[in-house]
């Protein structure tokens, strides 16, 4: 697997690289040359800025400097073939970015802030919010030269940057090693960060397991599904799946790779191209219908994930994916499922299931103080959102939210440790409490038993 990896830097101010930043700080030669460098792996590149060319004289310093560093620079909105980067402030050109990064293109992109109502670096995060990164909404007031504090490649030899004014960076998956905010002001502004997708770190993983299917005899259509949530393709050849109950194995074929975002499925003794072709080619059941554990393993025989399911656990699963959700983790236990059943009312458990996701998304019902939709705008702009999300819209960033697979969403009985706090009772309403951990906070979501009261969700943060 050779498909070229594409890697992008952030600056959140465009002047940093303009003729005014090569007045203002003398290190700013010396970082145009190091991030052509870092690009380039060393060797003279073909670099060119996505701008108007009537545009060209206010970046004729970095022209200059490029080209005495032996690299090639050109200007305009007609991209040559076999450019090593693009240096854009444009960030009305992001769909294009978009397949020139997929493409496996590198990138300079600096957040434009020459206009007084509108931060259009923003624009960008059509682009950014499918690799962990963000800028944020409106400027940071930020001026002047600004020390740099870190040891990568592209700072080496800089002291300070000038700047002016910024829209600040967002890293909202600190986990993923591929993106990070390299530097940052005295008070947590990300001023300059990275994307490097050599670095990412793989994130594949088992998201279900069908257990019941229809083909009785042999349970041929049965099936473990495998996803990739990582920002690259990852070559699974070899890797294997174990069955913990019945003990049976697979290992994927040299030559299989699973795309970024993409599922595939091994059957127990069917074949589906369009989910793969894989089959363990078992003439018997390889998932015990009760219960059962599915484990994935890597080449060196790491475990990479596990699945465990009961029989109600399945059922629950289903619950989740009618709602369109694969990986939101439903818990309620069957118990109190049948008891509070049996407390009557005129809504079902599934049914206020259902209004309760509508609920926290947004789609319906009344959003009080610590609504998921008000945390998620109120924290836009502290941790980011992974959709770009505009004129208040936030629907998008909140279902995100609710399919991650560390989201959960659990039925509240009496014994639940957070009980809703104002006063709502189980035995008036179905009560789902929903934590997501990225945004510290709990919601609960109050469905009236009779069906009579509106829906409504609210929360408050973790300490």
């Amino acid at each position: 697997m050779n498909k070229k990896l594409g890697k992008i830097i952030l600056a959140n101010n465009a002047s940093t690289l303009r003729n005014v930043g090569f007045q203002n700080s003398p290190d700013t030669a010396i970082f145009a040359k190091n991030i052509a460098n870092w690009f380039t792996g060393g060797r003279p590149g073909k670099f060119h800025s996505y701008l108007n060319p009537d545009l060209a004289e206010s970046e004729s310093a970095l022209a200059q400097t490029m080209t005495k560093a032996g690299h090639t620079w050109t200007v305009g909105y007609d991209i040559p073939e076999d450019v090593d980067a693009i240096f854009s402030h444009d960030s009305s050109s992001w769909d294009e970015l978009t397949d020139l990064f997929e493409a496996g293109m590198n990138f300079y992109l600096a957040a434009e802030t020459e206009y007084d109502d509108y931060a259009s670096g923003y624009d960008f995060n059509w682009f950014l919010w499918e690799v962990g990164l963000q800028f944020k909404e409106g400027y940071n007031g930020i001026s002047g030269n600004q020390p740099i504090n870190s040891d990568h490649p592209i700072f080496a030899g800089v002291k300070s940057l000038y700047q002016r004014n910024g829209s600040s960076i967002i890293d909202f998956q600190p986990d993923e090693q591929a993106n990070q905010i390299l530097v940052s002001s005295p008070d947590g502004e990300g001023l300059y960060a990275i994307l490097d997708l050599s670095k990412a770190t793989p994130h594949v993983r088992i998201s279900r397991i069908f257990s019941d299917p229809s083909v009785e005899s042999t349970e041929a259509d049965e099936y473990i599904a495998i996803v990739n949530d990582g920002l690259v393709d990852i070559d699974i050849s070899g890797w294997k799946i174990h069955s913990v109950n019945r003990n049976q194995e697979f290992s994927f074929p040299t030559g299989t790779v699973l795309k970024k975002g993409a599922e595939c499925r091994v059957y127990t003794n069917s074949v589906h191209p369009d989910s793969g072709g894989f089959s363990f080619g078992s003439k018997r059941s390889v998932w015990n219908n009760k219960a059962d554990e599915g484990r994935l393993y890597d080449t060196q025989g790491n475990l990479m994930s596990s699945y465990a399911y009961t029989e109600h656990s399945q059922k629950l699963s289903d619950l989740t994916k009618s709602l369109g959700l694969d990986n939101l983790i439903l818990e309620a236990d069957l118990e109190a499922i049948k008891a509070q059943k049996a407390l009557g009312g005129q809504v079902t458990f599934e049914e206020a299931l259902h209004e309760a996701f509508y609920s926290f998304v947004g789609f319906a019902g009344d959003e009080r103080e610590g609504s998921l939709t008000e945390v998620i705008a109120a924290n836009a702009a502290a941790v980011g959102v992974p959709y770009a999300y505009f004129n208040g819209d936030h629907e998008p960033s909140s279902y995100f939210y609710m399919d991650k697979p560390t989201t959960k969403i659990t039925l509240c009985t009496s014994e639940t440790p957070m009980l809703p706090t104002e006063g709502e009772t189980i035995e008036a309403n179905w009560i789902f409490m929903l934590q997501i951990p990225e945004l510290n906070t709990v919601h609960w979501a109050i469905i009236d038993r009779s069906g009579e009261e509106v829906v409504y969700n609210y929360g408050r943060k973790l300490s």
